[in-house]
């Protein structure tokens, strides 16, 4: 699998952490590629039309998005323990995980306004 990641992505380090509690990141090709918010990355769009990382290319060409979407795909495939199935406990992981992704998006605008 293709992950396209940059180590100053703090979604693409959610990414990395699932991976390496799951002990699967022998099994990811990591892509260095550069996301600005005002300039597109032509290499990031050939597999991702939003030009932003992280984004996995499984080995059967499908490409996924977006952090949460690919912390559950990398947990189905290796079948681990990180979000849980049962409805409420399922749904109570993932309203955390939109908080933190919330807090994320947050500090991302701050670092952007403070560089102007």
């Amino acid at each position: 699998m293709k992950l396209h990641w940059s180590p100053k992505s703090p979604y693409v380090r959610k990414v990395m952490i699932c991976a390496h509690e799951l002990r699967i990141t022998h099994e990811l090709e990591l892509v260095r590629s550069v996301a600005a918010m005002l300039k597109p990355n032509q290499a990031i769009m050939e597999d991702n039309p939003l030009s932003k990382i992280p984004t996995l290319v499984r080995n059967d060409g499908l490409v996924l998005f977006d952090s949460v979407v690919i912390c559950e795909y990398l947990n189905d495939l290796a079948q681990g323990p990180l979000f849980p199935q049962t409805a409420d406990d399922k749904w109570n992981a993932l309203r955390w995980h939109a908080l933190g992704d919330g807090l994320l998006d947050a500090l991302i605008l701050w670092r952007n306004e403070r560089e102007r």
